[in-house]
C-alpha cells in the first residue's frame, strides 16, 4: 500500500484504500461504536472536558484540579490502556483525548461524549464481553467522582449552545465551516450521541450492495433506534407536536431529532452519498465525489502543528498534485459523515445512542439482515429503483407517521416486521436473543423514544 500511495493521485488512493478492505467471504465481524454523554449523577448537567471552575485560570490550576471533568476520566483510566493520545491543546500544553488497547479504544467527540470503539467483533456477544469489562473499569471512576453516563440521542438537559467544544483545532474550523452550511452544525457536534455497527464486505460489488441497502433501510433503522425524547430544552413532538419552537429557536422534530440535525448540517458530506444509486457508481465515484467537495482543512505535517484551514477550497485543489499518504487518506475519509459511508468497511451511522440490551439488539439486527445472502438478495431487489429523493421522503413520513407512514409504497410496520425476521433467520442460534428488546418494541409497535427518560 504505501508503494501505491507514493505513484498514484488522491483519487486512486482513496479507492485502492477502500477495495484492499475486501475480505473471505467467511470473514463476517462487526464493527461497533457507542457514543455517552458525561453527565453530574444528580443534576445530568453536562460535564466538560475541562473542570469548569478552573476555566479561565491558569494552566497548572486546570491540570491538578480535582474538580468532576471528562479529563480527569480519561486519566484515571490510563492504567487500563497501553496506549494514550494527546492531541487537546488547552493553554498550549497537549492533554489526553484517547485510549486504546486491543479491539477497544475510547475516544471523544467534539462536544466531549465519550465513544467506545469495539472491534473488529466475531460476534454479538464478543461486543458484550468486551463493553463490559470496558464498564467494569470506568463505572467505579464515574462513581468517586460524582458522575455517570447518558446513552441518549441528544443531550436532555444542556442548549448545544452552551457546551463548550473539546479543546481541539480541527473542531474550532469544522465549527466555523458548518455556521455556513446548515442550522444544525451546533447541534450535531456538540449535543447528539449516535450507536455505529459495521460489517465487512467480500467485494466492491458486496460493498456496493450492502451500501446502498443500509442507505434504504436506514430511515426504518432510524425510527426504531430514535432515542431522543428531549430537544434544546423540549419534549420532543412524537407525530403532531413539531409545532413547538424549542429554546434556542429551533422547530422542535416530531421523532428523530438526531438525525434532523445531521440531514441539516452539510449536504455536500452528511445524508446519501451523490450518485450511490447510480448504476456507474463505485469506489473510485465514491473518492471523486470526496476530493471534489470542500475541505473544511488539512491536518498538520507534524504531530504538533496546526491544522491548515481549508473552508470551501475542495480537495482537489488543496491537493492537486500531491501523492497522499495513508494517514492523508484516512483524514480524507473521516471528514465526511453521510449516513453510510465506505472506510474498509461498511459503516452505518443512522442510529440513535442506546442503553447495551438496545445497543446489542441493533448490533444482531444489522448481521442477521447484512450476513444472510437470503436477506440480501431481496432487499437488493426492492431497492433496485430507489434514489435519494426516495430515502428522505421516507425520513419525512416516519417522522409524521410512525410505523403507519407510509415508506417505499409500504407500511413501516410491514417492513420492520420482515426486517426482524430476516435477522431472526440469519443469526446464529445462540446469537438471536440479543435481538428481542428491539423485537418486542416492533412487536409492541412502539420505540425507545416513547419509553425513555
Amino acid at each position: 500500500m504505501d508503494v501505491f500511495f507514493q505513484q498514484h493521485k488522491p483519487t486512486s488512493s482513496i479507492a485502492q484504500y477502500l477495495s484492499v478492505g475486501s475480505k473471505d467471504r467467511d470473514t463476517q465481524t462487526l464493527g461497533f461504536e457507542l457514543e455517552h454523554f458525561v453527565v453530574e449523577k444528580e443534576s445530568l448537567a453536562p460535564v466538560t472536558y475541562l473542570p469548569k471552575a478552573d476555566l479561565g485560570t491558569d494552566l497548572a490550576g486546570v491540570l491538578n484540579s480535582d474538580a468532576p471533568s471528562v479529563q480527569k476520566v480519561l486519566e484515571s483510566l490510563t492504567g487500563y490502556y497501553s496506549e494514550a493520545t494527546y492531541e487537546c491543546n488547552f493553554l498550549g500544553s497537549p492533554c489526553i483525548c484517547g485510549l486504546h488497547r486491543e479491539k477497544v479504544s475510547i475516544t471523544l467527540e467534539p462536544g466531549s461524549q465519550l465513544e467506545v470503539s469495539i472491534g473488529p467483533a466475531c460476534s454479538v456477544g464478543e461486543i458484550e464481553t468486551l463493553y463490559k469489562a470496558f464498564r467494569i473499569e470506568l463505572d467505579p471512576i464515574l462513581d468517586s467522582l460524582g458522575l455517570k453516563l447518558l446513552e441518549l440521542g441528544y443531550h436532555p438537559t444542556a442548549l448545544a449552545r452552551d457546551i463548550p467544544l473539546l479543546p481541539k483545532p480541527r473542531y474550532e474550523h469544522m465549527d466555523r465551516y458548518f455556521t455556513e452550511t446548515g442550522k444544525h452544525g451546533i447541534c450535531m457536534m456538540r449535543a447528539t450521541a449516535s450507536t455505529q455497527v459495521s460489517v465487512d464486505f467480500a467485494s466492491e460489488r458486496d460493498a456496493l450492495r450492502k451500501f446502498r441497502i443500509a442507505n434504504a433501510l436506514g430511515p426504518l433503522l432510524a425510527f426504531i433506534t430514535d432515542n431522543s425524547p428531549i430537544f434544546e430544552g423540549e419534549r420532543v413532538g412524537v407525530c403532531g407536536g413539531a409545532s413547538a419552537v424549542s429554546q434556542s429557536g429551533y422547530s422542535v422534530p416530531e421523532r428523530m431529532a438526531r438525525m434532523v440535525c445531521w440531514d441539516d448540517t452539510d449536504p455536500k458530506r452528511c445524508l446519501v452519498a451523490k450518485d450511490a444509486f447510480d448504476d456507474e457508481f463505485s469506489f473510485l465515484r465514491y473518492a471523486e465525489n470526496l476530493i471534489e467537495a470542500p475541505g473544511i482543512f488539512l491536518p498538520g505535517n507534524a504531530p504538533d502543528s496546526e491544522p491548515l484551514y481549508l473552508g470551501f477550497t475542495p480537495y482537489i485543489r488543496a491537493l492537486p498534485d500531491a501523492f497522499i499518504d495513508e494517514a492523508m487518506v484516512l483524514h480524507i475519509l473521516s471528514m465526511f459523515f453521510y449516513d453510510v459511508r465506505f472506510k474498509n468497511y461498511v459503516e452505518l451511522r443512522q442510529a440513535d445512542s442506546m442503553p447495551l440490551e438496545y445497543a446489542l439488539a441493533y448490533s444482531a439486527l444489522i448481521s442477521g439482515i447484512f450476513y444472510n445472502p437470503e436477506a440480501l438478495e431481496y432487499y437488493t431487489e426492492c431497492f433496485l429503483y430507489t434514489d435519494s429523493p426516495a430515502i428522505a421522503f421516507a425520513k419525512s413520513a416516519l417522522r409524521s407517521g410512525g410505523y403507519e407512514a407510509d415508506v417505499y409504497r409500504r407500511p413501516a410496520a410491514e417492513w420492520l416486521d420482515e426486517m426482524i425476521a430476516f435477522a431472526e433467520a440469519g443469526l446464529a442460534s445462540e446469537e438471536v436473543h440479543y435481538l428481542a428488546p428491539l423485537a418486542q418494541l416492533v412487536k409492541a409497535r412502539t420505540t425507545l423514544l416513547e419509553h425513555s427518560f
